[in-house]
């Protein structure tokens, strides 16, 4: 039950849960890629660890502006 004037807290939890796979998921994606270029450049581990660190620096950029993002909409309310 949404609170008078406010936001649905349940609304608000699965926001917030779903901001919580951001960070690996994106983090697994490029550890994928940098797997996927190794095997066909024969660079072995070097470009699965930079996939890595490079997604999971996208994943937190992309749940900073999310965050942000939803901030400044709440304020104009």
């Amino acid at each position: 039950m949404p609170r008078p004037g406010g936001v649905n807290p349940w609304a608000q939890v699965a926001f917030y849960t779903g901001l919580s796979f951001i960070i690996p998921v994106t983090a697994v994606a490029g550890y994928g890629l940098g797997w996927f270029l190794d095997r066909h450049l024969h660079t072995t581990p070097v470009l699965a660890f930079i996939g890595t660190l490079v997604g999971a620096a996208a994943g937190i950029i992309d749940v900073i502006r999310t965050v942000m993002r939803r901030e400044k909409s709440g304020r104009n309310r």
